[in-house]
């Protein structure tokens, strides 16, 4: 398929190209903020589910689902198509994802997931209801690797981180069922499992976010602290933690985190 040629000829090429910035707008008291969420509140099961007008130049895309906004957003052919072509493209292209992972060790086994619990199936299954306003974990966590980004969901201003590679950090907010793509800023932290009883998100895994990878370490109980305390200082990790010294579990979640990002 030219799908498949044009992307592997451009494999390496920087998605970031391809991103259109927004910011998100919020206004108070306004006739026009009110005018808005009605529209997204109308047509919030649709794939696209709104466009508002931020300024003469500024768009505010809102989706009904993160897997759909993650891929509307940074799939490269998606913004040239005319909006009627759109929804059919998105179609096709979750089907051509879910195959290429089945066809493909470039497409899942080379991202290095622990099957145990990130199961190919599981994923296609979370990726095929890009058109319902739930989203698996999954799907997230897959595209994370897909697309080379993570994807941080921010909700009330906390962000949720959804991956541990050192990926350029996109943020996704959710606000009254429906997703944008908004800056950087001073938001506050929170774990993923608190966020699955707050938002739509099907925790389709189970497990914390430590377990989506293949670690570089066997189980702790392997390890003597200073077995770890080697291993840290071949990695140039500190020992210390301000003038105290790391116990073994700090120094075995670094050092796995610090393999799984070379």
């Amino acid at each position: 398929m030219i799908l498949d040629l044009l992307k592997d000829l451009n494999q390496d090429c920087n998605f970031t190209d391809n991103i259109k910035e927004s910011k998100y707008v919020e206004r108070n008291n306004n006739t026009n903020n009110t005018n808005n969420t009605n529209n997204t509140n109308n047509t919030i099961n649709s794939i696209n589910t709104n466009v508002v007008t931020a300024s003469a130049n500024q768009k505010i895309n809102y989706y009904s689902n993160f897997a759909t906004a993650i891929i509307s957003e940074f799939d490269p052919f998606y913004s040239t198509l005319d909006d009627c072509e759109k929804k059919h493209y998105l179609s096709q292209k979750i089907m051509e994802i879910c195959s290429h992972m089945d066809e493909e060790d470039k497409y899942f086994k080379d991202y290095q997931f622990n099957e145990k619990f990130m199961k190919s199936h599981r994923v296609q299954q979370g990726l095929q209801t890009y058109n319902k306003r739930e989203t698996t974990i999954s799907s997230i966590y897959y595209l994370n690797e897909y697309f080379k980004r993570h994807f941080v969901v921010v909700h009330q201003n906390i962000a949720y981180n959804t991956c541990l590679k050192n990926y350029p950090k996109i943020y996704l907010k959710y606000h009254n069922g429906s997703i944008t793509i908004v800056e950087e800023s001073n938001f506050g932290n929170g774990t993923i499992k608190d966020l699955f009883e707050k938002i739509k998100l099907n925790d389709d895994i189970k497990k914390d976010l430590k377990y989506i990878y293949k670690m570089y370490l066997e189980p702790i109980s392997k390890y003597k602290l200073d077995d770890l305390k080697k291993l840290a200082e071949e990695c140039n990790i500190s020992l210390k933690l301000d003038t105290k010294n790391k116990n073994k579990t700090a120094l075995y979640n670094e050092i796995n985190l610090y393999k799984l990002n070379q």
